[in-house]
C-alpha cells in the first residue's frame, strides 16, 4: 500500500485503486460503505429519513390548509351576517319612507305636547308679578333664586314687560335654580320633586310671554 500526503487529505493507494480520505488530528476518515450490508442500511435509513421529513412537510401543510379553511369560514360568515343587518336597515329606512307625512297641525299638536304648562294666576300674579313658590322651593335652600326671580317679574309686571337683560336674567336664574333642584333628586320625595321642576320650567316659559 502507497499513501501520499497532500495538507489535510491523504490518498491512499490500494490494490492499484486510489481512494482518498480526509485526515483529521492523525485519523482517517473514510465516508464509504465498508461492507455491502453497511450500505444497505445506510440507503434504508435515507429512505427512512426522506419519508420522515416528507410526513413533516405534509403535516404542516395540512395544518397550514385547514387553518386557511377555516378564516375563509369565518369570513364568510361574518360577510352574510353585515350583508343581512344592511338588509334589515334599508328594509327599516324604505317602510319609514312610506309612512304617511305629518299634517301641520299633527307637528303643531307635538310641538304643544313638550311646552310646559302656563302658571295659574294664584302662581303667577300678572298684575303684581307676586310668585306663589311650591313647598320644596320655598325652603332656604333657594331663597337667593326666589328672591332675584320675584323682583324680576315685579318689575316686569309693573312696565308691561321686560327688557333683554332682564329676560337673559330670568332664563339664567331658572336655569341655576333648575340646577340646583336636581341636587335633591335622591334626597326629597319624587311627587314634590316632579311639582317644583314643572313649576321652574313653566317659569322659564311664562319669561318667553308676553307680560299681561
Amino acid at each position: 500500500m502507497k499513501k501520499a500526503m497532500l495538507g489535510a487529505v491523504v490518498f491512499v493507494a490500494v490494490s492499484g485503486t486510489w481512494a482518498m480520505a480526509q485526515y483529521y488530528g492523525g485519523a482517517y476518515v473514510n465516508n464509504k460503505a465498508s461492507t455491502v450490508g453497511e450500505s444497505y442500511a445506510r440507503g434504508m435509513g435515507d429512505v427512512m429519513r426522506s419519508q420522515g421529513m416528507a410526513n413533516l412537510a405534509n403535516s404542516e401543510a395540512a395544518i397550514n390548509m385547514t387553518e386557511a379553511v377555516r378564516r375563509d369560514m369565518e369570513n364568510r360568515d361574518q360577510w352574510t351576517d353585515t350583508y343581512f343587518q344592511m338588509r334589515q336597515k334599508n328594509r327599516e329606512y324604505r317602510d319609514a319612507e312610506r309612512r304617511p307625512r305629518g299634517t301641520r297641525e299633527d307637528w303643531i299638536r307635538i310641538a304643544q305636547a313638550g311646552k310646559p304648562n302656563r302658571l295659574s294666576p294664584s302662581e303667577l300674579d300678572s298684575v303684581t308679578g307676586d310668585i306663589q313658590w311650591p313647598k320644596l322651593l320655598s325652603t332656604p335652600t333657594f331663597a337667593t333664586y326666589r328672591d332675584q326671580l320675584e323682583g324680576l317679574f315685579a318689575k316686569r309686571a309693573a312696565h308691561g314687560g321686560a327688557d333683554w337683560n332682564d329676560t337673559a336674567d330670568i332664563a339664567a336664574l331658572t336655569k341655576e335654580m333648575e340646577a340646583e333642584l336636581k341636587k335633591l333628586v335622591s334626597t326629597v320625595p319624587p311627587q314634590e320633586y316632579m311639582a317644583s321642576k314643572r313649576f321652574i320650567e313653566s317659569l322659564a316659559f311664562e319669561n318667553r310671554q308676553p307680560a299681561g
